[in-house]
């Protein structure tokens, strides 16, 4: 092969490799807008779970903070007192009584509520949230609060929200 012949064969591989063809640029764009599509659909479902964890573990907080005032607001020697109904509270509770349990033990009876979306208390088949709660008796003048709110909602990729709040009470 002469050097002419090699110049000329150059020439139409040239010719031929000026661009894509159409085809090839159809392809490409149906693989990019399909990879758009997923991502768009992708970045929906994440706002969609970031806003339900975030309003539920905001609300699991303050669900813990209530119960722990209430708690907080009884006698340091009352028994009797059934905080698991809403006020105005009988007496056929256990108060400020040691007992109750917190996460992942089971709810002890007396020492458990549950609470609609909105906070009400409800049944344990209609609750969102579940509050349990232990009284610790450190010493004869100290008693431990311990409140812990889960929310009951069904979380596919995280776990459900928990807010766990402690606090003591003196005589």
């Amino acid at each position: 092969m002469d050097l002419r012949t090699v110049r000329d064969e150059l020439a139409v591989c040239r010719e031929r490799q000026n661009g894509f063809t159409l085809v090839e640029a159809l392809v490409a764009m149906l693989i990019l807008a399909f990879a758009l599509v997923s991502l768009a659909h992708l970045f929906g479902v994440a706002i969609f779970l970031n806003k339900n964890q975030g309003r539920d573990a905001t609300k699991t907080g303050a669900f813990a903070h209530d119960k722990i005032d209430e708690l907080a607001a009884l006698a340091f020697g009352d028994m009797t007192t059934n905080v698991t109904v809403n006020p105005p509270y009988p007496a056929n509770g256990k108060g400020l009584s040691a007992g109750g349990s917190i996460p992942p033990a089971a709810p002890v009876s007396s020492y458990v509520d549950y609470l609609d979306r909105n906070g009400a208390r409800t049944t344990p088949v209609n609750a969102f949230f579940t509050r349990q709660w232990q009284i610790a008796d450190e010493s004869t003048a100290l008693k431990r609060i311990t409140v812990t709110v889960t929310s009951n909602r069904v979380a596919d990729v995280r776990s459900a929200p928990i807010a766990v709040l402690a606090t003591y009470k003196t005589q």
